[in-house]
């Protein structure tokens, strides 16, 4: 499933990321790295807050629709 179809405050395990590569270099940044563990916080209008690694980031909805995410 995709991030923005995951269910809040259940961890998820990244499978895939399906963004171009300067994209993906910035969301490694952030921690969102395919095999790494992320969870919904909140969903406002799509747009996502999401726990990686203790930390709390925002997500858009057309960023959040190219994450796939199995439940851990």
């Amino acid at each position: 499933m995709h991030l923005l179809t995951a269910p809040i405050n259940i961890p998820m395990k990244i499978i895939k990321i399906k963004v171009d590569s300067a994209q993906k270099k910035r969301l490694s940044g952030m921690g969102l790295v395919e095999n790494g563990s992320v969870s919904i916080v909140s969903e406002s209008s799509g747009n996502l807050i999401v726990n990686v690694k203790d930390i709390r980031i925002g997500i858009g909805k057309e960023i959040a629709q190219k994450i796939v995410v199995v439940p851990e």
